[in-house]
């Protein structure tokens, strides 16, 4: 019974003193900290004023890019983009700027070797992002095309409705909407039509050798001019371009403002007034290899079935 007491009382004594231990470390390391607190406060003091002071930099430099940009030509999008990235830049540079205030021993070398390594992981694994995003601040910087432009990229076609810092929007004939990375839109090559821009539109027809060719174009003349579309300038015009075995192969050319005129509508309308006055002036069109079969009259009997009719009537 002795002995039980006697281990309980040294059990006892060891948690006491172990609570006591545990107790002394925790406030020597808490004095420790405050008093490395008290000793670093001016330097954190001077780093948190040193980072407010690029804050106001940052602030600064941003309003006056955004002033003097405003004066340019330079995209809106690209304004907000460039403006944003100096104010990131001048306060992650305020930021390094006050560690090294706080913390005397951090240097800008172990930070720029520490980034390089960084900057090229992150750069091989975002090297798509980063290819759209160059690729859409040069199309916006050098504004090859612009909004409402109509597009043909590869196999699409439509018109821009968006251009973006990462993508391009189009709108294509049949209403869907197609979003091309700029990356693609950057390094492909475009066929633009401007928006409001003049577009020309070709249209080509045969007519026969027998023909009025003179009187063909001017009638196909007199159409263009009096067409609802066909802009005046440049002027619309009918030139033989082959002599074929199709006939005399005219190319007709006309313009129209796509900003008030849709062309199919406008190219419908030509083409189907052009071959109404061709009809009415009795010069006929002949489609691209044709082949031309003639009918006899009722009245004509062939030289050979007029023989065959002799016998039958002297039989």
């Amino acid at each position: 019974m002795m002995l039980l007491q006697n281990t309980n009382s040294n059990a006892s004594s060891r948690a006491v003193e172990n609570v006591k231990t545990i107790y002394d470390v925790t406030r020597q390391s808490i004095d420790r900290l405050i008093d490395s607190i008290f000793d670093r406060l001016p330097y954190i003091v001077a780093g948190i004023i040193v980072l407010l002071l690029f804050w106001l930099l940052a602030q600064l430099v941003k309003k006056g890019f955004w002033s003097a940009s405003g004066r340019t030509r330079l995209d809106g999008r690209l304004r907000i983009l460039f403006s944003r990235l100096i104010f990131v830049v001048v306060i992650v540079l305020g930021i390094f700027t006050a560690l090294t205030v706080v913390i005397p021993s951090f240097g800008f070398g172990d930070l720029i070797t520490g980034l390089g390594f960084t900057s090229f992981v992150i750069g091989f694994a975002t090297k798509d992002i980063l290819n759209n995003l160059l690729s859409g601040v040069l199309i916006l910087w050098q504004q090859p095309f612009r909004i409402g432009d109509y597009l043909f990229v590869g196999n699409n076609q439509g018109k821009v409705e968006y251009i973006g810092v990462r993508a391009t929007q189009l709108r294509k004939d049949d209403g869907e909407l197609i979003l091309i990375p700029n990356g693609d839109m950057y390094s492909s090559a475009i066929t633009i039509r401007g928006a409001g821009a003049e577009r020309r539109m070709i249209l080509k027809i045969s007519i026969g050798y027998d023909s009025d060719i003179g009187q063909a174009k001017d009638i196909i003349t007199g159409v263009l001019n009096g067409t609802d579309g066909v802009v005046g300038e440049p002027k619309p015009s009918a030139v033989v371009t082959d002599l074929s075995s199709d006939g005399v192969n005219i190319s007709i050319y006309f313009w129209l403002n796509t900003n008030t005129h849709k062309p199919m509508q406008v190219f419908d309308s030509v083409a189907t007034a052009i071959k109404k006055s061709l009809d009415d002036a009795g010069i006929e069109m002949y489609p691209p290899s044709s082949v031309i079969v003639q009918t006899p009259e009722k009245d004509e009997i062939p030289s050979g079935n007029t023989e065959t009719k002799k016998r039958k009537e002297d039989f």
